[in-house]
This record gives C-alpha cells, sequence and structure tokens, in this order.
C-alpha cells in the first residue's frame, strides 16, 4: 500500500516527522538540565536527557538504514548515522554506544568499566552537562587509576571517555538541521527517500 500520493507528501511528512522529535529533545534535554526552582528537589536529571539522545539516534539510524523492524541492527544503524551525520569518527561513536547507549538502556546507568579488548584498555566514563572542550574525548588516566564500588572493592581503569550531554544533542539537531545534514540528504536522495518511507512504514504498522 502507498501511504503518500506523491513524493512531495513524502517529503513534507518527513520535515515535519523528523522536526517533532528534534524539537522534543531539545526542549526535554534542556528541563533534565536544568537548575531546580525548589532547593530540596534532585538537581539535574542527565541519565533521562542521555537515554532520549540515544534513543534518537536509534530513530534516525533507522531512516537513514531504512530498517525500524524489529529485527533491525540498531547499534550498527546508529554508528553508521553517527559517522554520516554527525561527523563522529569510528572510535567515537563505538565507545559512545558501548559505554552508554548499551548500560543506559539494560541497566539503567553506565557500567563502571568497559573493557575495550580491540585496544587492551580499561575505559570508565564521565558526563557533563555543557563542555564542548570534553565532549567525546578519551584520555589517560594515571598509573594504577581505580574507581572504588565499595569501601572494599576497586576497579582498576586506565582511560575515561568523556560525554557532553548538552553537545550530544546539539550534535543530534545540527545532523539533522544544517545543509547537507540528513533532511537535506534525503530531500534530495530518492533512495534515502525510498528508506525513510519503509522504515516509517514499519514503525506505524508496528
Amino acid at each position: 500500500m502507498n501511504y503518500f500520493s506523491e513524493q512531495n507528501e513524502l517529503i513534507r511528512f518527513a520535515r515535519d516527522f523528523v522536526k517533532n522529535r528534534i524539537d522534543s529533545l531539545d526542549k526535554d534535554v534542556r528541563y533534565c538540565l536544568q537548575e531546580p526552582r525548589n532547593p530540596s528537589s534532585p538537581a539535574y536529571a542527565p541519565f533521562p536527557a542521555l537515554l532520549y539522545c540515544f534513543s534518537t539516534i536509534d530513530l534516525l539510524g533507522s531512516l537513514y538504514a531504512g530498517d525500524a523492524s524489529r529485527s533491525a541492527d540498531t547499534v550498527n544503524n546508529s554508528k553508521k548515522y553517527a559517522q554520516r551525520f554527525m561527523n563522529y569518527n569510528e572510535e567515537q561513536s563505538h565507545l559512545m554506544i558501548q559505554i552508554f547507549r548499551y548500560k543506559l538502556v539494560h541497566l539503567a546507568q553506565p557500567n563502571f568499566v568497559y573493557q575495550d579488548k580491540s585496544k587492551s584498555r580499561r575505559v570508565t566514563w564521565s558526563y557533563f552537562h555543557d563542555d564542548r572542550g570534553k565532549h567525546l574525548r578519551i584520555e589517560k588516566l594515571p598509573l594504577d587509576s581505580k574507581i572504588p564500588v565499595t569501601s572494599y572493592w576497586t576497579i582498576p581503569v586506565d582511560h575515561v571517555f568523556m560525554i557532553g550531554i548538552l553537545q550530544l544533542m546539539n550534535d543530534i539537531k545540527d545532523s539533522v538541521e544544517r545543509p547537507g545534514g540528513y533532511l537535506h540528504s534525503m530531500e534530495t536522495t530518492p533512495d534515502l527517500q525510498d528508506r525513510f518511507k519503509k522504515a516509517v512504514e514499519q514503525i506505524f504498522s508496528a
């Protein structure tokens, strides 16, 4: 069944569909990072902000790949999107997803340490609300660095991977809105239009 009467209708729908998600992401992430009005309230909600960022990358990766089915390779689709439209390199996209996305989705918080077997390193993580200078940086830690789990239990680490939450959200927005970004590329590339259409039909028929 053809849900769009013409290609222009598909493009208009795509622009509205993606823009609404990006506007929601911007609003909710900023809300999560604002200072609480009530001093007794918990300060900030960084993990919900990160979760929304990663779910949006998952969505955009599905639209880019043309696969939003239950069997979709969501992780690789997200990596490909991050590298193609967010200008992240392979290492950055890999660590971002392995350290933050996987465990936030399944265990509510990242693991203390990620064992990066490809480079024989033990990587911990840190986040900042707003720090472009540290966003996506990986730094070597001093020798014998350890993460305390309990008063009797520590885990050795040798690197830290850092992420700026506001920078991640802005990178997602820019990947969609800039000239040469996802929407512009989709509007001018029939293959991307076909992939978008396929993924959207899977989303709404699920």
